[in-house]
């Protein structure tokens, strides 16, 4: 619900909300690549409208490459107008071993063969061998759970990898039919509804007491995988607490482990799917009087044009510019010498006086896991040169300064938007979008950006949120335009930062070239950028 299906996107976003199983399916392309897919056709991803296309008939390069994106239609929360890439990015259909590649190694991962790649004991054979290949040579074995509607394929791949754990289902069958499947194919497991297992949220139906009898008698390594088949597929706080009390219950499905937004009002989930507790409770920055104890604020650059205070938010005040700012092409080479001289030598100090920003740095470190939650608003919509970042890094924050600084000695690119290297962090980047950020390494210009998403030219408030499981991090927005709840606009693993980092709130301005015209330049404009409602919580062990 938070990210399209299926994707590297919604697999690290779900594990850094807490999942314990990632579950996804696979389909076999015309040139016998496996690659992840709920539909044997693309037409609901991608919104192709004339006739169906099917994975089996294309190859891997026509997919990934033949001008489908995989997001078209991805809209969560039905909001008109809205699209989750606005630039020629799009989103790709992934093979399985580039996904199993960068899935984290400490979770399980439940895979579906489906059933539209096997319409033939030819294509089966194929499908089947390919996949096992794929697990065998990555050392998976242990760590897959396979289900199939097609029986057939999973006898086979019980010959290619003896001992792989695999559940059966057929939704089609009635509940007797469905216990006889799982005894006659001697799974480990049986995939089925959560309603055929549980009445009234607490209470095991006949066929869940059946199941329970089964995997105890047989002593299954698996039992009942649950799927909840409503929509949203979502869980209630009862179902989870009666299911995780029965020993036969190996896994529930859910489309989010943060929430769901319907008729205007927001349920969350992760309080109880993913439990937390408050490690800075929700803080709006009431009043003019900064927490010392918590917070610190700082500048990324030495003028007279950015000024940071506290009142009811912190407030990062961009005033008007009428400093300096680059002069156009002279006729004289002399003289054109000399004024790109001079802008070089600015750039090399980096004292551009059109570049002004900071923010709030939180001064205590967190340690491990944690997700933080931010709202901001501006005065002005975004306009290029542009941006509010919450981000994390390595490097700790300056000395709180209640002033503006008066020389370089007393700014820190720890509150520079995109500094202090390594670091990952979500933005509202310009007008363009919504983003995920990150550097690996130690250079500013080592920084990487992930493509816009949703609209970032309208919304005046929204919400930032990052999540951290281990090495791995998801970057989410939220809207009053046009994403009412979550969605993820990227995720990255990033070893390169310390288990102990430090959290920071920032926004900035700058001089830009335009893209048509790189000897001129966009307005430096004046913007107040807000943030409020700072918070982080992290995962009770």
């Amino acid at each position: 619900m938070h990210a399209p299906e299926n994707t590297l996107l919604s697999m690290i976003s779900a594990y850094t909300s807490g999942a314990s199983v990632l579950e996804f399916d696979v389909q076999l392309t015309k040139d016998n690549e496996v690659v992840i897919s709920h539909d044997g056709t693309i037409n609901r991803l991608t919104g192709e409208t004339l006739g169906d296309i099917f994975i089996k008939d294309l190859t891997l390069n026509e997919l990934r490459w033949g001008n489908y994106d995989f997001s078209e239609t991805f809209n969560p929360n039905k909001v008109n107008g809205f699209q989750y890439y606005r630039t020629k990015k799009r989103c790709q259909i992934e093979r399985l071993q580039d996904l199993l590649d960068q899935l984290p190694a400490d979770i399980e991962k439940l895979i579906e063969l489906k059933h539209d790649s096997s319409p033939t004991e030819e294509m089966r054979k194929t499908f089947v061998s390919l996949f096992a290949s794929v697990i065998i040579q990555r050392g998976l074995q242990q760590q897959v759970v396979v289900y199939s509607k097609d029986k057939l394929s999973l006898r086979l791949l019980k010959q290619y990898i003896p001992g792989i754990r695999t559940a059966v289902f057929d939704w089609e069958l009635s509940t007797a039919d469905q216990l006889q499947l799982l005894i006659v194919e001697k799974a480990d497991g049986l995939v089925t509804d959560l309603d055929s297992v549980l009445d009234n949220e607490t209470t095991l139906t006949d066929f869940g007491k059946d199941l329970q009898k089964i995997y105890t008698d047989k002593n299954l390594s698996i039992g009942a995988i649950i799927y909840p088949f409503r929509k949203p597929g979502v869980v209630t706080k009862k179902e989870v607490a009666t299911l995780h009390s029965l020993n036969f219950v190996w896994s529930v499905s859910t489309d989010s482990l943060i929430g769901t937004y319907a008729n205007g009002q927001a349920t969350e989930f992760s309080t109880w799917l993913y439990p937390q507790y408050n490690w800075l409770p929700l803080f709006s920055f009431e009043g003019a009087k900064v927490d010392r104890d918590w917070f610190a604020f700082g500048y990324a650059k030495s003028n007279k044009y950015c000024f940071i205070s506290q009142q009811d938010g912190v407030h990062i005040e961009l005033k008007k510019y009428n400093g300096f700012l680059p002069l156009p092409e002279d006729p004289d080479p002399v003289a054109n010498r000399l004024k790109n001289l001079e802008l070089r030598l600015m750039y090399a100090e980096k004292s551009w006086p059109f570049y002004s920003g900071g923010g709030v740095g939180v001064i205590k470190p967190i340690e491990g896991d944690f997700i933080a939650t931010v709202d901001y608003e501006m005065i002005n919509p975004m306009s290029q040169a542009q941006t509010l970042e919450m981000a994390v890094t390595n490097v700790d924050p300056a000395a709180h300064r209640d002033k503006p600084p008066v020389s370089f000695r007393d700014i820190d690119a720890f509150y520079d938007p995109h500094g202090c290297p390594p670091y990952v962090g979500v933005e509202h980047d310009e007008n363009d979008g919504y983003r995920i950020n990150w550097n690996l390494g130690s250079d500013y210009d080592n920084n990487q950006y992930g493509s816009p998403v949703g609209d970032g030219n309208t919304p005046k408030t929204g919400s930032l949120r990052l999540e951290r499981r281990g090495d791995y991090f998801s970057a989410y927005y939220k809207n009053s335009v046009d994403a009412p709840y979550w969605i993820c606009v990227g995720v990255v693993k990033n070893a390169t930062l310390n288990n102990r980092i430090f959290l920071r709130c920032v926004a900035k301005r700058w001089l830009q070239e335009k893209e048509d015209d790189h000897t001129s330049y966009y307005e430096v404009e004046a913007n107040t950028f807000s943030f409020k409602n700072l918070q982080i919580t992290k995962p009770i062990k």
